[in-house]
């Protein structure tokens, strides 16, 4: 069975305690893990964090364990979200934004990918050691934790074959098309349970060609009242009010503004609504737009859609020039690049272009570069503020 809101909130919170290896004990009291009888075999999870070299640290990032007398035959796999120990070495890990190939050979976030790769021996330790008639094993965690725990139970689904629930809490996008299409299919949708608060800003970054799993499933939207650049709405005692005594369907059907909607994107572009980038809305309302634009120009330069942000290149690269390439092409395409740039320049402060052929490729890199220094920034600040 699932594990309920409240419950998958409280491991994601006390998770963080066993970067502490005098508190792993404590966390396996908890009710998941309680048994009477048989003993349960349960293993603390290292990581490395931060870089490959620069601040590189083996670090308490989590628990594997079998579950209690309420989850026989069941495991957790357990990961904690970005501290500022180890002299900020996490926030490398949160940094290393370029994409690699997973076990799967799937584009994912490369900080995400060497923090999980560098516990897979521990974990298939585990495992062996478990000896089979396992159903269910169940992935929890918040923040950096929830990303790694996305990667984690796309890894058992696909190599170990067991049945996986997923249970994330303010998680950063984790992979490009290609990998949520295929850990969807994988997990299988109705058991990945992404929740995240209206104003979270650590849960709309990386921007795109980084999208959320499950694909064409909307997640858990709950709202919140904080402001987006004061990161309240990411700190994990905000998330167990927001589902305290609630059921995965009570909490699934909240409904979100049309983003996904060709009118409505086109709608927004053209508005005359001036936007800021301190609104959760411009980001939601830019990320579908950016998809949008880039699938026109994608379409109409003949570039495969997802192919195009796979290179030696960075994103901000790779995308000013499909967007500068977008420009030049026919009316109904450069219009909707044009009309992008300016929101974006002006959200972020920035004057807008006199004409279609100011749009540079320089400048348009330029302006992507600073678009993703401020998303990073505003996650960084709600995570800080998260661990404070």
């Amino acid at each position: 069975m699932a594990v309920g809101p409240s419950d998958a909130a409280l491991l994601a919170k006390r998770i963080y305690d066993v970067q502490n290896p005098m508190f792993v004990d404590t966390f396996l009291k908890l009710p998941p893990f309680r048994r009477t009888g048989s003993k349960r075999l349960s293993a603390h999870l290292k990581a490395e964090v931060g870089g490959r070299v620069l601040l590189n640290h083996k670090d308490g990032f989590g628990i594997c364990s079998e579950g209690g007398d309420l989850y026989k035959n069941e495991v957790f796999l357990v990961f904690r979200g970005t501290t500022k120990e180890n002299k900020g070495a996490d926030f490398l890990t949160d940094a290393r934004i370029g994409i690699t190939n997973n076990q799967a050979g799937l584009p994912v976030h490369c900080g995400f990918h060497h923090c999980f790769a560098s516990m897979l021996p521990a974990l298939k330790a585990f495992f062996a050691s478990l000896g089979g008639n396992i159903k269910v094993v169940h992935c929890v965690g918040h923040s950096l934790g929830g990303a790694v725990a996305s990667l984690a139970a796309d890894w058992v689904a696909r190599h170990l074959k067991y049945a996986t629930r997923l249970y994330t809490f303010g998680a950063p996008r984790v992979g490009t098309d290609w990998f949520v299409k295929s850990t969807t299919s994988a997990v299988q949708g109705v058991n990945m349970h992404r929740i995240y608060h209206k104003t979270d800003p650590v849960a709309m970054v990386p921007l795109y060609p980084f999208m959320h799993a499950p694909y064409n499933f909307p997640g858990h939207y709950i709202h919140s009242h904080e402001p987006l650049l004061s990161g309240d709405a990411h700190r994990m005692d905000r998330y167990v009010t927001s589902v305290k005594g609630k059921s995965w369907d009570s909490i699934k059907g909240n409904p979100e503004p049309p983003y996904t909607l060709e009118s409505a994107i086109e709608s927004w572009l053209e508005s005359k609504t001036p936007v800021y980038s301190s609104s959760p809305t411009f980001w939601r309302w830019f990320d579908s737009a950016l998809i949008y634009v880039i699938k026109k120009v994608a379409m109409a330069t003949l570039v495969t859609f997802q192919g195009a942000f796979v290179g030696i290149f960075t994103v901000a690269d790779k995308m000013a020039y499909l967007l500068a390439k977008g420009i030049k092409m026919a009316e109904h395409v450069g219009y909707w690049v044009e009309r992008l740039m300016r929101k974006i320049m002006q959200a972020l402060g920035m004057r807008a272009p006199e004409s279609r052929e100011s749009l540079t490729e320089g400048l348009i890199r330029h302006v992507l570069r600073r678009l993703m220094a401020q998303s990073n920034k505003d996650a960084r600040n709600a995570i800080q503020k998260s661990d404070s």
